[in-house]
């Protein structure tokens, strides 16, 4: 199953490239079909921004990260937490050019992403 949990979010307008890590940056599952560039390098670069995240917002006593986005002037990158306190940490990437819908790309990761649990907890 986790082969197919991607693709709700491959059918969204303006998608990119998408990809599921442990906590730690290693893929689990990816597909950058429509990206120009190396997804796996670019999702460890973010992924160390969002560990770091999840840092400083504890220090902050502001309770638990759940995501963060990147706005550019060509695109957008988004990203979501399963949650640290998950029996199994897991964040998701998606990157969509500028014309991509980010709000439906929220619903999609938030189906995805427990799907994902629960399959890697099964």
């Amino acid at each position: 199953m986790l082969d197919t949990i991607l693709d709700d979010v491959k059918e969204i307008g303006g998608y990119k490239a998408a990809a599921i890590l442990d906590s730690t940056g290693e893929v689990l599952i990816s597909d950058a079909s429509n990206l120009k560039g190396d997804l796996n390098m670019a999702v460890a670069v973010f992924n160390d921004i969002f560990v770091t995240g999840h840092k400083t917002v504890s220090k902050l006593s502001l309770g638990m990260m759940k995501n963060m986005q990147f706005m550019t002037s060509d695109g957008i990158i988004l990203m979501e937490c399963s949650g640290a306190d998950e029996r199994v940490h897991i964040h998701m990437f998606v990157i969509l050019g500028g014309e991509g819908n980010h709000a439906l790309t929220r619903m999609q990761m938030a189906k995805a992403i427990p799907k994902a649990v629960a399959e890697l907890t099964a």
